[in-house]
């Protein structure tokens, strides 16, 4: 992955375990923890780099390159970075909701009459993270030029461009969920939700200017007759 890559994500990474939030009443400082914030660093840059994963192609597409390559290799950076982070994330997150060794602890509630528990938001939000990261496994071992030739170019983009949106809407249910139980402070909620509304908003605005190219295009009676392509 390089090592210009790493170092990239590794300041991401730094930089977001600086900052510190403060959980439920003023006194109480969950952020101190090492463990804590480790983990919220490595979910937010994993959180980042999905969402610049899906900004490569809307960008592209809005300078106006119009025919980008199915596979850019710094997508693939990206992708493979969110995955590692992902893969660090869940021992984190497991060691710090669960009780001793009871790595299943957050899972339980989905069973009522089992634990005794009603489902609450953490088992919500560890249940659909969990999906999440099981999604991105396939992302990950496709993430290779083979298997661009294995699959054929539209069958890898269409598989990537699935997986990779489905993680993002999962990730969301997952943030959400936890935060909300976890009364986190209101400038990290703003922060995640700023993360996840840029990448709406790029294929939002990528998609409009492709339905105005293609208006404008027939309006001129069709001189250039090339397909332009959807943004991811």
């Amino acid at each position: 992955m390089g090592l210009g890559s790493a170092l990239a994500v590794v300041s991401i990474l730094a930089i977001t375990e600086l900052s510190v939030e403060t959980w439920g009443k003023p006194v109480e400082r969950k952020a101190d923890g090492l463990l804590w914030q480790f983990n919220v660093a490595t979910g937010t840059t994993a959180l980042l780099l999905i969402v610049i994963t899906l900004s490569f192609t809307p960008v592209r597409f809005l300078m106006g390159r119009r025919h980008a390559p199915v596979h850019l290799p710094w997508r693939r950076v990206t992708g493979v970075w969110s995955a590692v982070l992902v893969a660090t994330h869940i021992p984190g997150g497991l060691a710090i909701h669960s009780t001793g060794w009871r790595v299943w602890t957050p899972f339980e509630s989905v069973v009522p009459g089992v634990t005794g528990r009603a489902i609450d938001e953490f088992t919500l939000g560890y249940w659909v993270g969990l999906v999440a990261a099981l999604a991105l496994i396939p992302l990950t071992v496709t993430s290779r030029n083979s298997s661009i030739r294995a699959l054929g170019p539209r069958r890898w983009h269409r598989l990537h461009r699935t997986l990779t949106w489905s993680v993002y809407w999962l990730a969301a249910v997952h943030v959400v969920a936890l935060q909300y139980g976890e009364f986190r402070d209101r400038r990290h909620v703003a922060a995640t939700a700023v993360i996840f509304a840029t990448a709406l908003a790029g294929r939002s605005v990528a998609a409009a200017v492709g339905q105005l190219r293609r208006t404008t295009g027939r309006a001129t009676g069709g001189a250039r007759r090339r397909i332009l392509p959807q943004p991811d």
